[in-house]
């Protein structure tokens, strides 16, 4: 009956969590726009970093760090600050990137300065998923549904590795698509069409989200 439980419980996280990972945000945005501008393999770089957030917030979570924020409150509020101010930060560089006329058809004749690294990619992308408190209180109420206290330590240490590994692998697999999808030849040749209205929108975007992480 254990065994059936735990596969119950694991495939309703499993479902939540699909539902949370395909929702628009910005992690979402930032793959899309890393897979329009550049090529596949960075954008994966992107996909890496949004996992490997979500993978350490998922281990906050089943270790009750999360649970600080509600202790102290002013933790709480310099996450939303700084995650906030990041988001913003990334909406402002869109918008200039627009405004600029920084789009496909010229970036091919700056190559070697426009480029960003792996690594530059990979940062932005874990940076933006990690600076995120909402994201970490949503990962704690996924434990707390289940992590069930009259179960034995080792199954519940398994369950912890299982929704880890679980929330990791659909967040990486989502992602990994988005990157595929958008790097394509025909996506690009669609948004360098309208690069500037996509940039001016996903610029838009990311400082409202910005906005509404700081002030919620």
């Amino acid at each position: 009956m254990r065994v059936v439980e735990f596969i119950w419980v694991l495939v309703h996280v499993a479902t939540i969590w699909m539902l949370a990972v395909v929702t628009p945000g910005a992690n979402v945005l930032l793959t899309i726009s890393t897979a329009l501008n550049h090529d596949r393999l960075l954008a994966s770089y992107s996909a890496l970093g949004v996992c490997a957030a979500t993978s350490l917030w998922a281990l906050f979570g089943s270790s009750s760090l999360v649970i600080a924020f509600t202790l102290f409150p002013q933790l709480y509020v310099v996450m939303k600050v700084l995650g906030g101010s990041y988001l913003i930060y990334l909406g402002l560089k869109q918008l200039y990137k627009a405004k600029s006329h920084l789009n496909l058809s010229n970036l091919k004749q700056t190559t070697q300065t426009a480029v960003p690294s792996k690594i530059k990619i990979f940062l932005t992308a874990f940076i933006t998923s990690i600076l995120n408190p909402k994201t970490g209180f949503f990962v704690v109420s996924l434990f707390s549904v289940s992590l069930a206290a009259d179960q034995p330590q080792g199954l519940n240490l398994a369950m912890i590795v299982a929704v880890i590994a679980t929330m990791s692998t659909i967040t990486l697999c989502w992602h990994l698509v988005l990157a595929f999808t958008f790097s394509r030849s025909s996506a690009k040749a669609v948004y360098q069409r309208v690069s500037k209205v996509v940039d001016y929108v996903t610029g838009g975007i990311f400082t409202i989200l910005g906005v509404k992480v700081i002030a919620s």
